[in-house]
C-alpha cells in the first residue's frame, strides 16, 4: 500500500484526498525522474513537488490565501528551490498567517467569520502541512 493510499483511506474527508492527490502525483514525478536518473537532488523534489501542486489544483479551487491546507503547501512549493530549511519557514509563515484569513474554502468556510477571527488560530490543515513538512526536514514544527 503506498502512502497516498494509507493517507487516502486513514485520513478521509477532503484533507485526505488532498494529500492522496498530492502525494500521489508527487510519486509519479519522483518514479518518472528515477527512470532517466539516479539523483533525486533537491531541483527534483522542487519541479516534481510544483508539478504534483499542478496536479492537485485540478481538484481544488481553493488557492492561496483561502486558510486552508492550500497556503502553506504552495508555499512550500514556491520557496523549495531556494532551499529546504527556507521552503519549511514558508510553510510555518503561511500556516501562522491563516490566523489572519476570511476562510474563502474547506470547512472554515461554513464557519461564522467573526467567531472564527476572535478565536485567533490558524486553519487546522493549514497548521497540519506546517508540521508535516518541519517533520519531513527534521525541524521543530510550529506551536500549537
Amino acid at each position: 500500500m503506498t502512502l497516498a493510499e494509507v493517507v487516502d483511506e486513514r485520513m478521509g474527508g477532503t484533507s485526505g484526498a488532498l494529500y492522496s492527490i498530492f502525494l500521489s502525483a508527487l510519486a509519479q514525478g519522483l518514479k518518472d525522474v528515477a527512470s532517466s536518473s539516479n539523483a533525486a537532488d533537491l531541483a527534483v523534489w522542487a519541479k516534481t513537488s510544483a508539478s504534483a501542486l499542478s496536479t492537485l489544483q485540478k481538484y481544488t479551487r481553493a488557492r492561496p490565501p483561502s486558510r486552508t491546507l492550500i497556503d502553506p503547501l504552495t508555499a512550500f512549493v514556491e520557496a523549495l528551490p531556494k532551499g529546504l530549511l527556507g521552503a519549511v519557514d514558508a510553510a510555518k509563515r503561511a500556516a501562522e498567517d491563516t490566523k489572519k484569513l476570511a476562510a474563502k474554502a474547506g470547512r472554515a468556510a461554513y464557519v461564522n467569520q467573526d467567531e472564527l477571527a476572535k478565536a485567533n488560530v490558524p486553519d487546522p490543515g493549514a497548521f497540519g502541512v506546517a508540521v508535516i513538512v518541519a517533520g519531513l526536514a527534521g525541524v521543530e514544527g510550529p506551536k500549537a
